[in-house]
Protein backbone atom coordinates (compact mmCIF):
# COMPACT_ATOMS: atom_id res chain seq x y z
CA UNK A 1 0.00 0.00 0.00
CA UNK A 2 1.10 3.58 -0.77
CA UNK A 3 2.28 5.41 2.53
CA UNK A 4 -0.36 8.23 1.22
CA UNK A 5 -2.55 6.91 -1.63
CA UNK A 6 -5.18 10.03 -0.84
CA UNK A 7 -2.63 12.64 -2.74
CA UNK A 8 -3.87 15.06 -5.10
CA UNK A 9 -6.46 16.48 -3.72
CA UNK A 10 -9.03 16.99 -0.85
CA UNK A 11 -11.96 15.64 -3.15
CA UNK A 12 -9.53 12.28 -4.44
CA UNK A 13 -8.67 11.56 -0.62
CA UNK A 14 -12.50 12.21 0.54
CA UNK A 15 -13.28 9.88 -2.84
CA UNK A 16 -10.49 6.90 -1.95
CA UNK A 17 -11.64 7.27 2.19
CA UNK A 18 -15.16 6.12 1.24
CA UNK A 19 -14.19 3.45 -1.41
CA UNK A 20 -13.53 -0.23 -0.91
CA UNK A 21 -11.07 -0.46 -3.93
CA UNK A 22 -11.76 -4.18 -4.28
CA UNK A 23 -15.63 -3.86 -4.81
CA UNK A 24 -14.85 -0.86 -7.11
CA UNK A 25 -12.43 -2.89 -9.33
CA UNK A 26 -14.98 -6.04 -9.57
CA UNK A 27 -17.88 -4.04 -10.46
CA UNK A 28 -16.75 -3.25 -13.82
CA UNK A 29 -16.42 -7.15 -14.25
CA UNK A 30 -19.59 -7.64 -12.87
CA UNK A 31 -21.15 -5.63 -15.71
CA UNK A 32 -19.28 -7.66 -18.27
CA UNK A 33 -20.15 -11.23 -16.55
CA UNK A 34 -23.45 -9.87 -16.43
CA UNK A 35 -23.62 -8.86 -20.47
CA UNK A 36 -23.54 -5.44 -19.77
CA UNK A 37 -20.90 -2.76 -21.69
CA UNK A 38 -18.64 -1.82 -19.36
CA UNK A 39 -16.14 -0.12 -22.29
CA UNK A 40 -18.25 2.77 -23.82
CA UNK A 41 -15.68 5.13 -23.26
CA UNK A 42 -13.67 2.77 -25.23
CA UNK A 43 -16.43 2.38 -28.02
CA UNK A 44 -16.35 6.27 -28.75
CA UNK A 45 -12.38 7.12 -28.78
CA UNK A 46 -12.09 3.91 -31.53
CA UNK A 47 -13.50 5.79 -34.14
CA UNK A 48 -10.78 8.31 -34.40
CA UNK A 49 -8.83 4.78 -35.14
CA UNK A 50 -6.12 6.03 -32.54
CA UNK A 51 -3.13 3.48 -33.06
CA UNK A 52 -1.18 4.71 -29.83
CA UNK A 53 -2.98 6.17 -26.43
CA UNK A 54 -1.98 7.72 -23.19
CA UNK A 55 -4.40 6.83 -20.53
CA UNK A 56 -4.42 9.76 -18.48
CA UNK A 57 -5.52 9.33 -15.14
CA UNK A 58 -5.63 5.11 -15.77
CA UNK A 59 -6.69 3.65 -12.89
CA UNK A 60 -6.51 0.22 -12.31
CA UNK A 61 -6.28 0.28 -16.18
CA UNK A 62 -9.70 -0.98 -17.10
CA UNK A 63 -9.66 1.72 -20.15
CA UNK A 64 -5.84 1.05 -21.35
CA UNK A 65 -6.08 -2.93 -21.13
CA UNK A 66 -9.27 -3.00 -23.75
CA UNK A 67 -7.88 0.03 -26.27
CA UNK A 68 -5.28 -2.94 -25.90
CA UNK A 69 -7.20 -5.42 -26.91
CA UNK A 70 -8.06 -3.34 -29.87
CA UNK A 71 -4.56 -3.30 -31.28
CA UNK A 72 -4.06 0.64 -29.76
CA UNK A 73 -0.25 0.73 -28.24
CA UNK A 74 -0.95 2.48 -24.60
CA UNK A 75 0.74 4.46 -21.91
CA UNK A 76 -1.43 4.70 -18.71
CA UNK A 77 -0.35 7.30 -16.00
CA UNK A 78 -2.06 7.57 -12.52
CA UNK A 79 -1.31 9.33 -9.48
CA UNK A 80 -2.54 6.82 -7.18
CA UNK A 81 0.28 3.72 -6.35
CA UNK A 82 -2.58 1.37 -4.98
CA UNK A 83 -4.61 1.62 -8.39
CA UNK A 84 -1.56 1.66 -10.45
CA UNK A 85 -0.55 -1.50 -9.04
CA UNK A 86 -3.64 -3.39 -9.58
CA UNK A 87 -3.37 -2.60 -13.09
CA UNK A 88 0.04 -3.69 -13.19
CA UNK A 89 -1.31 -6.82 -11.94
CA UNK A 90 -4.14 -6.89 -14.59
CA UNK A 91 -1.47 -6.64 -17.25
CA UNK A 92 2.02 -6.45 -15.95
CA UNK A 93 2.98 -6.03 -19.48
CA UNK A 94 1.70 -2.48 -19.91
CA UNK A 95 3.87 0.73 -19.90
CA UNK A 96 2.39 1.72 -16.43
CA UNK A 97 3.46 4.96 -14.99
CA UNK A 98 3.27 6.71 -11.78
CA UNK A 99 2.82 10.18 -12.49
CA UNK A 100 1.68 13.89 -12.03
CA UNK A 101 -0.98 14.69 -14.81
CA UNK A 102 -0.06 18.00 -13.96
CA UNK A 103 3.42 17.86 -14.58
CA UNK A 104 4.32 14.05 -16.02
CA UNK A 105 6.92 14.46 -19.55
CA UNK A 106 6.80 11.55 -21.72
CA UNK A 107 8.53 12.57 -24.34
CA UNK A 108 6.88 11.95 -27.15
CA UNK A 109 3.18 12.51 -28.16
CA UNK A 110 -0.25 10.07 -29.18
CA UNK A 111 -2.53 9.43 -31.52
CA UNK A 112 -5.07 9.73 -28.30
CA UNK A 113 -5.16 10.81 -25.05
CA UNK A 114 -8.34 10.32 -23.18
CA UNK A 115 -9.15 11.17 -19.80
CA UNK A 116 -12.02 9.07 -18.55
CA UNK A 117 -13.62 8.84 -15.33
CA UNK A 118 -13.80 12.31 -13.99
CA UNK A 119 -10.44 12.58 -13.72
CA UNK A 120 -9.84 16.17 -14.05
CA UNK A 121 -12.32 16.86 -11.96
CA UNK A 122 -10.57 15.34 -8.90
CA UNK A 123 -7.35 17.36 -9.79
CA UNK A 124 -6.69 20.03 -7.22
CA UNK A 125 -8.34 23.03 -8.50
CA UNK A 126 -5.33 25.67 -9.06
CA UNK A 127 -3.59 21.98 -10.99
CA UNK A 128 -6.62 21.46 -13.43
CA UNK A 129 -5.08 23.84 -15.99
CA UNK A 130 -1.89 22.70 -15.86
CA UNK A 131 -3.05 18.84 -15.92
CA UNK A 132 -5.60 19.35 -18.70
CA UNK A 133 -2.76 21.72 -20.76
CA UNK A 134 -0.05 19.16 -20.06
CA UNK A 135 -2.36 16.49 -22.11
CA UNK A 136 -3.04 18.31 -24.58
CA UNK A 137 1.26 18.83 -24.76
CA UNK A 138 0.88 15.00 -25.45
CA UNK A 139 -1.62 14.99 -28.83
CA UNK A 140 0.27 14.67 -31.62
CA UNK A 141 -0.88 16.43 -35.06
CA UNK A 142 -4.29 15.38 -36.47
CA UNK A 143 -4.63 13.70 -32.72
CA UNK A 144 -7.68 13.79 -30.20
CA UNK A 145 -7.90 14.65 -26.31
CA UNK A 146 -11.00 13.39 -25.25
CA UNK A 147 -12.61 13.82 -21.70
CA UNK A 148 -15.39 12.63 -19.59
CA UNK A 149 -16.44 14.91 -16.60
CA UNK A 150 -19.59 15.59 -14.26
CA UNK A 151 -20.53 19.46 -14.55
CA UNK A 152 -21.09 20.50 -11.05
CA UNK A 153 -20.49 24.09 -9.05
CA UNK A 154 -17.31 23.19 -8.37
CA UNK A 155 -15.63 21.45 -11.07
CA UNK A 156 -14.03 22.64 -14.45
CA UNK A 157 -16.67 23.97 -17.28
CA UNK A 158 -17.21 23.40 -20.68
CA UNK A 159 -15.69 26.65 -21.81
CA UNK A 160 -12.41 26.25 -19.50
CA UNK A 161 -11.79 23.03 -21.08
CA UNK A 162 -12.24 24.77 -24.31
CA UNK A 163 -9.43 27.47 -22.84
CA UNK A 164 -7.41 25.64 -21.31
CA UNK A 165 -7.21 23.07 -24.76
CA UNK A 166 -7.24 26.42 -27.27
CA UNK A 167 -3.92 27.40 -24.88
CA UNK A 168 -2.04 24.03 -26.34
CA UNK A 169 -3.40 24.57 -29.99
CA UNK A 170 -6.18 22.10 -29.61
CA UNK A 171 -9.33 23.18 -31.51
CA UNK A 172 -12.98 21.69 -29.91
CA UNK A 173 -13.87 19.10 -32.21
CA UNK A 174 -17.65 18.67 -30.50
CA UNK A 175 -19.01 18.41 -27.05
CA UNK A 176 -21.51 15.23 -26.46
CA UNK A 177 -23.60 14.39 -22.93
CA UNK A 178 -22.14 11.03 -22.65
CA UNK A 179 -19.85 8.28 -23.99
CA UNK A 180 -22.90 7.09 -26.62
CA UNK A 181 -22.26 10.47 -28.35
CA UNK A 182 -25.84 12.01 -27.03
CA UNK A 183 -26.49 15.48 -27.71
CA UNK A 184 -25.67 18.04 -24.94
CA UNK A 185 -29.05 19.85 -23.63
CA UNK A 186 -29.34 22.84 -22.33
CA UNK A 187 -28.42 22.00 -18.72
CA UNK A 188 -26.19 19.19 -19.06
CA UNK A 189 -24.89 17.64 -16.00
CA UNK A 190 -21.86 15.28 -17.79
CA UNK A 191 -19.66 16.55 -20.94
CA UNK A 192 -17.50 14.39 -23.06
CA UNK A 193 -15.42 16.95 -24.75
CA UNK A 194 -13.50 16.10 -27.51
CA UNK A 195 -10.68 18.36 -29.10
CA UNK A 196 -8.13 17.82 -31.86
CA UNK A 197 -4.66 19.06 -32.60
CA UNK A 198 -4.67 20.40 -36.20
CA UNK A 199 -2.13 18.68 -38.61
CA UNK A 200 -0.72 21.88 -39.49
Amino acid sequence: MADDPTVGSTQWAQWRKAVDLDEYESRWDRMSEQGDNPHGEVDFVMQFEPKTALDAGCGFGRVGIELTARGVEVVGVDLDADLLERAKRRAPELDWRLADLAAVDLGRQFDLVVVAGNVIGFVTASDRPNAVQNCARHVAPGGWLVMGNQLNATWATIAEFDQWCALEGLVPAGHKAGWEGEILGDNPDYVVTVHQRPVS
